[in-house]
């Protein structure tokens, strides 16, 4: 808390008149000086050099003129020049007469060009002199030239004496032209050398003048004060302290002159006073050290950064003793770390004032490291030569947050976004704030006085208000949502809450209102609601809408009696539209059927969308079942008319399953699964059908679910089994094949058929180890009737596309257990149904033709009408194909059916491919394909599916058709 008595001022660098312009105006001069010495010397150097450059270069041109007319002269006496000497001495003249006019380089060195009007005027005569001897020499050495090894009579017809002479003449002329340019060159360079010495000494006065000059001014504006300041110093050391120094000039010095009398006249003064002080220094420390242990405020002293003196209530505090303060604690040792700079900060500022008293407010530290809030007032004096600060502190811990408190509530009060109401205990408004005007459109000097709106009657009934009132009136407390009215007539919506504030008496102080403006977020809610509760394509109610909806509908059934239905539907053929003509005309079927099902259903039903083309219909109150058919038929009615979308008609139809509550279940989730097995069981029998849920539906669906819980463990509890149908060839009879099916004996349902389980296979992935266990039974019952009868049968056995996508080590362990039981690949043939084997991919076609390669054949059942194509056989070579069952079975009465299977056979055997017909059943049958060439058959009219020991029988007893009567 202490610093320096006086403040320093910075030093005036940049004052007019002061030491540094002073220093820096000299040297300048001196930098002037140097450098116009050096550009004068460079100025006169350039121009002698330039000067010897231009006589150089006419030397030259004088010397090349007259070589130029020697050997002119001398062709004219049929001499023989062949050198270039002359072409030389041209160019040579020519860029020196050039350099002349314009400046540049000859013979390697720069020559500046005629700058001087006298010596410009000679150029022109020059040029024309120097073109007219060029020409002449030029055409006696052209003349020459063409009269090679010739006498010098045939040059341009003239005689030599008189083409000499007028080389001569020419040669004459040019260098006396050059010779009068060379004397004005001449006497210009002499007329500036006798001007040199003149320039020289005119500089060197000047540089002597200048440097005069600068030795007065340094002498009067430096040396002479510093001289009268150094004298005055002496007389002050010395006691006198009446010394000025009288100087009346500008800059630093003056400041020093009047820094040095200001400091004499000071401590003149200071002298004078301190006599008149020293009696009265005791008695104020008297009545000081009174008025410090009486104060309930600390008081303190300090000098530099320790405490000299310290209060009682100073100590008290901050937890210290006095002494503990003064001996061991440095000012700033009360102050928390974070806040020491802004209090070194405030004790400078008290130093630096001496007029008044700084006040500030920091954060304090007591001995056990309690934080409080500490207000300092603090001012400087001088105590025994030094200064010193003395200061008032008092602990405001407990106001400052009484303060904040309420700067805190006077802030949200103001700047709050929620309206804020103070009243009375009977709702009458005090106050309010700006936020309140905003909201509701009413005025402070308006609404001061009236009662709150939302605490009289108006919008809602009377038992809205008397709970608000009654929970007031017990709790003090009353919080909700109330529809209001703005100032201008518009309705809002708000959320309230009313608070009391009570007396200590327990009498009510006043009431505090907050209201909030919830109108958009009720608006919002409302949209969010209908957009997270609709479908976006059609806008309908989608499911959780719809499952809202129908659990509401189901305890409303449970409370009145009347039972509800509810329909389900599923479009048919909806995934062919969409495939066909894309998403856009499919999304405008949705949107059109949703329309006809609102239409359709009328008021009294709710239709919902649950997703892709699933529609469901819910009915309330239904008084028969007559009322559920008249809505199914109207809606069949409305679905299957025509649509006209994109330019095409189009036709829909819809599978539509129908189930009551509580006839069909007991509650909402029972009554979504019965009414979806409905609509299942109404899709299984074609399209545009209707099924009401029945018994039997649950029974199937739950006989699913067991199957597929229990199809894991039907390996491991052998519970799969195999039979066999012998396939016997149709012109002689003889049982040469046979297929192998499974079978699953299922410990409640009885014995299962692979179609029942097998799609669920695949859907688990368990279909590979299904195979895998058929084709290791087939070939152990093989081998087992080759070894105890030497007989070799070839077995069928289907196989799924999904046990060919495994890796090529797994279809080579197919081989591998055939020459395990010691069978032959070509005794295991590998059934595929046509439309398996199109969809096979690149990876399970590999492994087929691997398989293929081996020897193992390859069946294709499933070929007849419907067959997609016979190029099928050409990916990858089959041994037979079948004649599926619905081929079959239509041949007697059907002639196209007769025709088709004609056709595949006569291709098949053009291929070189056999022809299998399965489910042959009459001898009808057997005869009208034996007739068109069909190779072999199977069939219950041939054999049922056998057990292994019974068609081992049949092998035994001479493997031929016995021909059953029909």
């Amino acid at each position: 808390m202490t610093g320096d008595t006086h403040a320093r001022r910075p030093p005036a660098h940049g004052t007019p008149g002061g030491l540094g312009t002073m220093v820096g105006a000299f040297f300048a001069l001196l930098l002037v000086l140097f450098i116009g010495n050096g550009f004068a010397v460079h100025a006169l150097l350039s121009y002698d050099d330039a000067a010897a450059a231009k006589l150089e270069t006419l030397d030259r041109m004088r010397v090349l003129g007259l070589q130029a007319a020697l050997h002119s002269v001398r062709l004219t006496d049929a001499s023989q020049v062949r050198d270039a000497q002359f072409g030389h001495g041209v160019d040579v003249f020519n860029r020196g007469l050039t350099a002349f006019e314009h400046g540049g380089v000859v013979a390697g060195r720069e020559v500046p060009p005629l700058i001087e009007p006298r010596l410009q005027a000679y150029l022109p005569k020059i040029r024309r002199d120097w073109t007219s001897f060029r020409n002449r020499a030029q055409s006696v050495v052209l003349a020459s030239y063409s009269s090679q090894g010739t006498s010098g009579e045939g040059m341009a017809g003239a005689a030599p004496a008189v083409l000499r002479q007028w080389l001569i003449d020419d040669a004459n002329v040019l260098l006396q032209s050059l010779q009068a340019l060379g004397n004005e060159l001449q006497q210009s360079a002499q007329q500036r050398r006798a001007a040199i010495p003149w320039l020289g000494a005119g500089l060197l006065a000047a540089d002597l003048l200048l440097l005069l000059l600068a030795f007065v001014l340094v002498r009067r504006h430096l040396v002479v004060p510093l001289r009268k300041l150094y004298h005055s110093c002496q007389d002050l050391m010395r006691g006198h302290y009446g010394t000025r120094v009288d100087y009346k000039g500008s800059g630093e010095l003056s400041e020093l002159a009047n820094a040095f009398n200001s400091g004499a006249q000071r401590i003149q003064e200071l002298l004078e006073t301190t006599r008149k002080d020293r009696l009265g220094l005791e008695r104020s420390d008297t009545i000081f050290r009174g008025l410090a242990v009486n104060s309930i405020v600390g008081i303190y002293l300090a000098e530099g950064d320790r405490f000299s003196f310290v209060s009682a209530k100073m100590a008290e505090i901050f937890g210290y003793t006095p002494q503990e303060m003064i001996d061991t604690l440095p000012v700033l040792g009360v102050i928390v770390p974070r806040e020491r700079y802004l209090a070194a900060e405030s004790l400078k500022a008290s130093l630096k004032r001496k007029d008044g008293t700084v006040r500030y407010e920091r954060r304090g530290r007591r001995k056990d490291g309690t934080v409080i809030d500490i207000e300092v007032f603090s001012s400087a004096l001088q105590t025994g030569g030094t200064t010193a600060i003395i200061g008032i502190v008092q602990d405001i811990t407990e106001r400052k947050r009484v303060e904040a408190s309420a700067q805190l509530a006077g802030i949200a009060y103001e700047n709050s976004s929620e309206a804020i109401a103070v009243t009375d205990a009977a709702g009458v408004i005090m106050d309010v704030n700006p936020a309140y005007a905003r909201i509701t459109g009413g005025w402070p000097d308006e609404v001061v006085g009236e009662t709150l709106p939302l605490l009289k009657p108006g919008r809602h009934n009377r038992d809205f208000y008397d709970a608000m009132w009654h929970a007031i009136n017990t709790t003090g407390r009353w919080e909700g949502e109330y529809w209001n009215q703005r100032k201008s007539g518009e309705d809002y919506a708000e959320r309230v809450v009313i608070d009391t504030a009570w007396n200590h008496d327990g009498s009510v102080n006043c009431r505090v209102a907050i209201v909030s403006d919830i109108t958009a977020k009720k608006h919002a809610e409302k949209q969010v609601w209908w957009q997270a509760h609709h479908d976006p394509l059609t806008l309908l109610p989608n499911r959780q809408c719809f499952n809202d909806r129908i659990a509401r509908s189901v305890e409303r059934a449970a409370a009145g009696g009347l039972p509800l239905a509810l329909m389900f539907l599923d479009l048919d053929g909806f995934k062919a539209i969409n495939d066909s003509m894309g998403h856009a005309v499919g999304d405008q079927v949705l949107t059109e059927v949703a329309q006809r099902l609102r239409s359709c259903s009328g008021e009294a039903a709710f239709v919902a969308r649950l997703g892709g083309d699933e529609f469901v219909v819910l009915l309330d109150d239904v008084r028969d079942q007559d009322q559920v058919d008249d809505l199914r038929l109207s809606i069949m009615r409305g679905v299957t008319a025509p649509y006209v979308v994109a330019g095409e008609s189009l036709r829909v139809s819809a599978s539509i399953g129908i189930a009551l509550y509580p006839k069909d279940a007991e509650d909402k989730d029972i009554l979504l699964r019965h009414v979806d097995l409905a609509m299942y069981a109404a899709k299984a029998e074609g399209p545009n059908r209707h099924r009401y849920f029945d018994e039997n539906m649950r029974t199937r669906a739950r006989m699913l679910r067991d199957l597929i819980q229990g199809l894991p463990r039907a390996l491991a509890d052998g519970q799969f089994f195999m039979v066999y149908q012998p396939i016997y060839e149709m012109g002689t009879g003889r049982l040469f094949e046979a297929e192998a099916l499974l079978r699953w004996n299922h410990p409640e349902f009885g014995i299962i058929r692979p179609m029942e389980f097998l799609p669920m296979a695949e859907d688990r992935q368990l279909i590979s180890r299904i195979g895998d266990w058929v084709l290791e039974r087939v070939a152990a019952q093989a081998a087992s009737w080759r070894a105890r009868h030497g007989l070799g049968l070839r077995v069928a056995v289907n196989v799924s596309p999904a046990q060919l996508e495994g890796g090529e080590d797994n279809r080579l362990c197919w081989l591998e257990c055939l020459r395990r039981h010691g069978l032959a690949a070509d005794d295991i043939v590998l059934e595929f149904s046509e439309r398996a084997l199109a969809g096979l991919g690149a990876g399970a076609l590999a492994n087929l033709q691997t398989l293929r390669d081996a020897g193992m054949g390859l069946g294709l059942d499933a070929f007849g009408i419907a067959s997609a194509s016979m190029s099928s056989i050409g990916r990858v070579p089959a041994d037979y194909i079948k004649l599926d069952r619905a081929t079959t079975e239509h041949i007697v009465e059907d002639l196209q059916a007769l025709h088709v299977c004609e056709a595949i056979i006569l291709l098949a055997h053009k291929l070189g491919v056999q022809v299998i017909a399965e489910g042959v059943a009459s001898a009808a049958q057997h005869e009208l394909l034996l007739r068109v060439g069909c190779d072999a058959g199977q069939g219950y009219w041939y054999d049922e599916p056998l057990e292994p020991g019974e068609l081992e029988r049949r092998l035994v007893n001479g493997r031929r058709l016995a021909i059953r009567e029909p």
